[in-house]
């Protein structure tokens, strides 16, 4: 008997000594070359750690309502994406771990990231995830063309009526279609922020009615409507603004990183014909930040093993995707190293950029954004006048920003 016992003892001393935890990830699918990276990223982590491993699983399809049914099932993954756009509904929906206790605890750096990105995922004074990686908003342009027309190029110290002047004087000179603009809300945000105005008060309530806000708007959809200067990507045979740019379709136009690397692999003979520069200004300036959060699902059994695996994917992990993806380094020290002539411009908008994110009471903002759009595009069209799209946000946006 004491034989017995003595072995299930050993047993269980094995087993527990070379126990292995299990941390899974998960995000969407990513294109083949960020797919090899992440994969790259695992098999580093497993192969210099016994005690934990990392499993990749990513959630095709619907990503946001499908992490939402797995967390409400209790079978969520233990860290995953959580978008800038949505982080505040699943803040409130208290299904992501607060991290301050771990960061405390270890001095955490955290002051290595940017600071407007971990603002971006910080509710009521607590941290809840890290940024993976962020894009900004540039304004492209096509030398070729303002070559041709003998327009001088868009410069960082442009203003938008700098702008404006340049593609008036593309048209006047024979150019017919100088921007791509689309009737997104995000894009115009950028206007927004730099005309002095906010789209949000503090108690969150809707801003986009005060004089800066509705100045800025109008400026935006005039460059279609008014000026005749900004065209839809569909009004020149384009799919996509980064299309219409690539294609040579348009002479400027605002998008992130993710069109260099569509002309570079799409369109390379394009690549030394289009330049980049920072966002135009006026009373300041202002580009948009679009990011992405490693979070811990608040009901993880393996919280310190997440950690460290979140700690790994912010840090060697983050190392590794951009060296192999043309992602946007969210720390500054590994940015010091990624910064290339090609990406200086998106790093340098990341210290005046705003988060893609509304707050709101409920945490949604999907719905006033499709209203937005609708009637930014009704605005280019001329549709509506701008008093109409202000009395339609002041007898609306509340119900459009309450939980669906």
């Amino acid at each position: 008997m004491k034989k017995v016992l003595s072995f299930f003892l050993v047993l269980t001393f094995v087993l527990t000594v070379f126990s292995v935890t299990t941390i899974t990830i998960s995000g969407w699918p990513g294109n083949p070359t960020e797919e090899a990276a992440i994969k790259e990223a695992v098999e580093v982590f497993n192969s210099e750690n016994s005690d934990v491993q990392i499993k990749w699983d990513p959630i095709p399809g619907d990503y946001k309502q499908a992490l939402l049914t797995r967390l409400s099932a209790g079978t969520g993954p233990d860290i995953f994406y959580v978008d800038i756009y949505y982080f505040e509904e699943l803040a409130r929906k208290n299904v992501l771990l607060p991290l301050d206790l771990y960061i405390q605890k270890e001095n955490f750096d955290v002051d290595d990231f940017y600071e407007n990105l971990i603002d971006g995922f910080t509710f009521n004074e607590r941290l809840y995830g890290l940024p993976k990686d962020f894009s900004t908003l540039v304004l492209y342009y096509n030398k070729e063309i303002f070559d041709k027309y003998d327009v001088p190029y868009p410069t960082e110290h442009d203003t938008y009526e700098d702008m404006l002047a340049k593609a008036e004087l593309l048209k006047s000179s024979g150019f017919e279609t100088p921007m791509v603009l689309a009737p997104d809300f995000n894009r115009a945000m950028p206007f927004i922020y730099a005309f002095g105005g906010k789209v949000v008060n503090d108690d969150m309530t809707q801003a986009l009615t005060s004089e800066k806000s509705l100045e800025a708007i109008e400026f935006y959809t005039d460059l279609a409507s008014k000026y005749k200067v900004a065209f839809e990507p569909s009004n020149v045979g384009s799919g996509w603004i980064g299309e219409a740019i690539a294609a040579g379709k348009v002479a400027m136009g605002m998008s992130g990183p993710w069109t260099k690397g569509f002309i570079d692999d799409q369109y390379p003979n394009m690549s030394n014909k289009i330049g980049m520069t920072l966002m135009p200004k006026d009373e300041e300036r202002a580009s948009m930040i679009y990011t992405v959060s490693w979070s811990i699902n608040r009901q993880t059994q393996n919280r310190e093993a997440a950690w460290k695996v979140l700690k790994f994917l912010t840090n060697e992990g983050q190392k590794i995707f951009t060296e192999k993806t043309s992602i946007l380094a969210s720390r500054k020290s590994i940015a010091e190293n990624a910064r290339t002539p090609e990406n200086k411009v998106f790093y340098d908008s990341v210290e005046f950029g705003y988060p893609w994110s509304v707050p709101t009471p409920s945490g949604v903002f999907s719905k006033a954004n499709d209203q937005l759009n609708s009637m930014l595009k009704d605005l280019m069209y001329e549709k509506i006048t701008i008093e109409e799209f202000a009395n339609r946000i002041e007898n609306n946006y509340q119900e459009w920003v309450q939980s669906n």
